[in-house]
């Protein structure tokens, strides 16, 4: 019997959001299947259908949120002739306020997620940022891991804040301090 995709969807939804839920709560380690589908309502046949275990699911809402920030990075930011956040705002603000609960999670909880981000941002700092023709490849190297960690921490500390900044005052700070040309111009 065919499950109908709408049904499908919703029901990994579901699951999803209670495995939120409850890794906001403790680490991965101490989440059970029994716990993730208690919480959303469904048997445990039904977790098993869409994952093969805590961690899969959690692997694949990662490389999710990884796959929309790619997507952002590479069809939007890269094909502008200069790093013009304001012509995107509306889509990283959406990107922001869809993750905004998770992403210092997943960034203090998990170093491979933040290896991986960084390496999806890693092409914004080569184009925009870093010199190419000024440096040599170690140098480059070492920039290239300073603005990305210096960027994910600077996320990490804005995001859980109650009274933080507005998002575009936010990207204007981190561009004023990273590139105060490009600044300037957006």
């Amino acid at each position: 019997m065919k499950r109908q995709p709408q049904v499908t969807e919703q029901t990994r939804a579901h699951l999803m959001q209670a495995f939120w839920e409850l890794y906001l709560e403790k680490p991965i380690d101490k989440i059970t299947v029994r716990e993730i589908t208690d919480r959303a309502g469904y048997n445990r046949a039904t977790f098993y259908l869409h994952y093969r275990d805590v961690y899969d699911l959690f692997e694949q809402l990662e490389d999710s949120i990884l796959m929309q920030i790619r997507q952002l990075v590479n069809d939007r930011l890269l094909g502008e002739e200069t790093l013009d956040f304001s012509n995107h705002m509306g889509f990283i603000v959406q990107l922001a306020e869809r993750f905004n609960r998770f992403m210092p999670r997943l960034l203090a909880g998990d170093p491979s997620f933040a290896e991986r981000l960084k390496a999806i941002i890693t092409p914004l700092l080569d184009r925009f940022i870093i010199p190419a023709d000024e440096l040599t490849d170690d140098e480059r190297d070492i920039l290239r891991n300073f603005y990305a960690s210096g960027l994910l921490s600077a996320i990490t500390t804005w995001m859980p804040r109650r009274d933080r900044m507005p998002i575009d005052e936010f990207i204007a700070l981190i561009m004023q301090a990273v590139a105060p040309h490009q600044a300037e111009r957006a």
